[in-house]
């Protein structure tokens, strides 16, 4: 009996019914379409000319070399998918009804395969990997969020003109913090921030130092009042 097989753009259509999914599932040509093809090939060749046994052997071998390529591509595709588990991104989606692009940033939570295409989970809806548009390095990440962490800081705290020594231990801390930062880190702070932190620094500097004045004047007039009641 003939092996009949319709071929709709290229590619082999079942004539068994079957559902949506498993008709996307065929359109990728494997090795049971592949030996179908060859088949009809053998079949419907020219008796004149028949094609040679070494020319079927080659066209197999091809066939499987492109086939190991693919799945090779597949799993490196599916390691680079999930290196992005944890890291911070950016997707930008383009809307189907009005054509708006929206920008997306968040940790990745997981990797997600359907029908054979990766998604990315981040912050609890799911993203073609095709619509990844940006990877953030961890170490800027971190410079970022120490950037803004200690800006906020510097905010609470009152203009150099305002500060007393109620503000000692703030400013000591913050002072620590800083001199913790690499170059990297403190490239993150704004230049408005880092001028204000310096100016509390310096006026703190004064302040207490002012206070140690007097209270080492204190302490000599006490022990003068000391003395002459003495004697």
């Amino acid at each position: 009996m003939a092996l009949v097989q319709a071929v709709e753009d290229g590619k082999i259509v079942s004539n068994t019914s079957s559902s949506e999914d498993t008709k996307a599932s065929n359109n990728d040509l494997g090795y049971d379409q592949f030996l179908q093809l060859l088949c009809a090939e053998m079949q419907y060749q020219d008796p004149l000319e028949p094609t040679s046994n070494t020319e079927y052997v080659a066209q197999l071998a091809t066939f499987s070399q492109m086939e190991a390529m693919l799945n090779m591509q597949n799993s490196i595709e599916s390691s680079n998918a999930n290196a992005l588990v944890g890291k911070y991104v950016i997707v930008k989606t383009t809307s189907t009804s009005t054509g708006e692009t929206t920008a997306v940033a968040g940790f990745v939570d997981y990797v997600q395969y359907e029908n054979g295409k990766q998604y990315l989970s981040i912050n609890g809806s799911l993203y073609s990997i095709d619509d990844l548009y940006e990877v953030a390095d961890t170490e800027y990440m971190e410079a970022v969020a120490l950037g803004e962490a200690f800006t906020a800081s510097v905010a609470k705290l009152p203009d150099a003109d305002k500060l007393t020594l109620a503000w000692k231990e703030d400013v000591e801390n913050l002072s620590t913090v800083y001199d913790s930062f690499s170059s990297y880190q403190k490239s993150y702070i704004s230049k408005d921030t880092l001028t204000k932190f310096q100016e509390l620094v310096a006026t703190m500097k004064e302040l207490v130092a002012n206070s140690s004045e007097n209270t080492e004047e204190t302490d000599e007039s006490t022990d003068t009042d000391d003395t002459m009641t003495t004697e």
